[in-house]
């Protein structure tokens, strides 16, 4: 790659990584190096070191920059936008004239020079008659500028930029070991997941699977959102565990008040193990305190008992409202949304204070085999590689809904009462996880829901009970249009 076919980008590193001793600081930056070269796979670069700093060479400096900014590890970075050869400051006057005279007009600017190994130009002197020319069509301001020029020189030539974009912030990806973070595809744990990369640490996901295939798909898009927008460097796995039996085996043994307590210990269980193949260190959680009852202090001390790992909870301090603003910052909230929760395991108000030693009697009523056997037989998911179409058997999900067909609205009660479709059973979707089998199994019946995707993973498990169950493809308000647009003799939508 030539010079002139190239944009150069300076960019900086994190502030952390200049504060380490030399050879971490050099372990650091090679790591970063790395993680920018996967990164950047598919466009053309280059990647120097001159005169103490990283920069990058790319014809294509729009996409490059879209992967900068999401690097952890990267601090700063500045796409040049003249380089000056022959450098005088009268020639400095003359080019950063044609070029910033209009992006300072009107406006507050201030002109900074920094000298790299250069001694025959004075910085202070550069700035005096360099920003001079601009003063006119901008107004100097050297405490608060809206536009500032910027000017560095090296041995050879004078780099002119005036923007300064940020990076992902944190550490390189992979300076801090492994970590495996239990995903619910809700919000927060991949918030949690977000901090603790930022923080320099690889990661892999267990999913321990509540609602089927179409909900592991669900999650399964979070944690590839998730790593190819983030995790430049790393190839993360994703270890789906099916806690059908597990909750089933829960259910039948233990006190209703404490199956959220002893789940997350089943959840716990079952990552660590696949965490030690995968040499993580430690596990990584979402939890908040507080948030819901089983993240009381008591409650976490009497959950964290069964981990031999340690355990990560980045979110610790956070609210709800803090969570949901960086989930729409790093990108999975639209994702995280659509992904259902199953509050209703517990017919029971959850116990919010309890005592290990009572759990752990409780928990030695459960199958071990269950349990085991749940870990080996996890469906491992490459997050790096390109994802296969999903194909989905036995027509589960439907355009339109059928003649005949027995009609259940998973919504809640008052967005049922909104709108619902004429002849529509109301079963809210956490009630009827909990309670369709009581259904007549000898019909018909296709869900629906406000977004698609409780009915769909309804669906689902309905299916796999013996039932025959579909979910409509869409939204409530996709429905809704079809059916307000239908003609009056169609009995179907």
């Amino acid at each position: 790659m030539t010079d002139v076919a190239a944009t150069p980008i300076i960019v900086r590193l994190a502030p952390e990584i200049h504060l380490k001793s030399p050879s971490t600081r050099r372990h650091f930056t090679r790591v970063l190096r790395r993680n920018l070269k996967r990164g950047l796979t598919g466009i053309p670069h280059e990647l120097r070191t001159q005169q103490g700093r990283l920069v990058l060479y790319t014809p294509k400096p729009e996409a490059a920059q879209s992967v900068l900014r999401k690097a952890f590890g990267v601090s700063t970075f500045s796409p040049v936008e003249v380089v000056l050869k022959e450098v005088s400051v009268e020639r400095l006057c003359e080019v950063v004239g044609a070029h910033f005279t209009e992006a300072v007009r009107g406006r507050r600017y201030a002109v900074r020079c920094k000298r790299h190994g250069r001694k025959d130009l004075s910085a202070t002197e550069v700035e005096r008659r360099v920003g001079a020319v601009l003063d006119g069509p901008g107004s100097v301001d050297l405490d608060n500028p809206e536009v500032v020029v910027r000017i560095d020189l090296d041995r050879e030539q004078a780099w002119i930029y005036s923007r300064r974009e940020q990076g992902g912030g944190g550490l390189p990806l992979g300076v801090q070991g492994r970590a495996m973070v239990l995903i619910s595809g809700g919000f927060d744990s991949a918030v949690a997941a977000w901090y603790i990369m930022r923080r320099g640490t690889a990661v892999d996901f267990v999913f321990c699977n509540l609602g089927g295939s179409v909900h592991e798909e669900m999650v399964l898009a979070v944690c590839r959102r998730l790593v190819s927008d983030w995790g430049a460097g790393i190839r993360p796995r994703m270890f789906s565990v099916d806690f059908s039996g597990v909750v089933e085996d829960l259910r039948a043994k233990v006190p209703g008040d404490a199956w959220q307590i002893v789940l997350k210990r089943l959840m716990y269980r079952a990552a660590e193990p696949i965490a030690r193949k995968r040499g993580a260190e430690a596990l990584v959680t979402g939890e908040a305190l507080s948030q819901v009852s089983s993240q009381t202090l008591s409650n976490l001390e009497t959950i964290d008992a069964v981990a031999g790992l340690p355990v990560l909870r980045p979110l610790i301090g956070f609210d709800k409202a803090e969570i949901m603003n960086r989930a729409r910052a790093i990108g999975t909230f639209e994702l995280c949304e659509k992904v259902p929760e199953f509050c209703a395991i517990a017919d029971q108000r959850p116990m919010v204070t309890s005592e290990r030693a009572q759990i752990e009697r409780l928990e030695a009523a459960l199958s071990d085999a269950c349990l085991e056997h749940a870990v080996a037989e996890a469906r491992m998911h490459d997050l790096g590689a390109v994802p296969a179409t999903t194909e989905r058997t036995g027509s589960l999900l439907v355009d339109r809904i059928p003649d005949r067909a027995e009609i259940i609205d998973c919504q809640p009660p008052d967005l049922y009462r909104d709108w619902h479709v004429p002849g529509a059973v109301n079963h809210p979707a956490d009630e009827l996880a909990a309670s369709f089998e009581r259904l007549p199994r000898d019909r018909s019946y296709v869900l629906y829901c406000f977004r698609g995707t409780q009915s769909a993973v309804l669906a689902e498990r309905m299916r796999a009970a013996g039932y025959d169950a579909r979910a409509f493809a869409g939204n409530v308000a996709k429905l809704r249009r079809q059916w307000e647009g239908r003609p009056t003799a169609d009995a179907g939508v």
